[in-house]
């Protein structure tokens, strides 16, 4: 049976059936993953996974290399919906330079700066403390502040 056909055979299947993918978030990529990544991993595998969207897409990459029958468009479409609903966390007051850069998304130099002065001034309480970091763009903080961690 061709791969396209299962995935939609199991997902008319598993829409009659109570589903392990129930508590995924809504939006665009939601019904793709369910038919596609569900087959394999629940809801809860794939919640705990918070990686950054080069680690989503080295993920999908990995668990769809048997997966000829899944088009690149259906991939993206995956790896947006993974990269927005479980996104990788960042504890801004261990993780390293690389670690903030690859989960806030900003530069080499305004993840040094983060860690330099955390190291001078001790931890960050606050999205404010933060902010006060020379250099850092505020509102890329802001746009991440969900995913931000101030745990010590």
């Amino acid at each position: 049976m061709d791969l396209r056909l299962l995935v939609l055979a199991t997902a008319l299947i598993s829409a009659a059936l109570p589903s392990n993918a129930e508590g995924l978030p809504d939006g665009p990529g939601k019904d793709l993953v369910e038919a596609i990544c569900s087959e394999c991993h629940t809801t809860e595998r794939i919640a705990a996974q918070q990686l950054t969207k080069p680690q989503w897409e080295a993920k999908v990459l990995e668990m769809l290399q048997e997966a000829p029958d899944v088009k690149q468009s259906e991939r993206d479409t995956i790896i947006e919906y993974l990269a927005k609903n479980f996104p990788a966390r960042a504890n801004v007051n261990k993780a390293d330079a690389k670690e903030l850069q690859a989960a806030l998304e900003i530069s080499p130099e305004s993840a040094a700066a983060i860690v330099q002065y955390r190291k001078q001034n001790g931890s960050f309480k606050t999205l404010d403390d933060l902010k006060k970091v020379p250099g850092v763009d505020a509102a890329k903080l802001d746009a991440k502040r969900e995913i931000i961690d101030f745990k010590d």
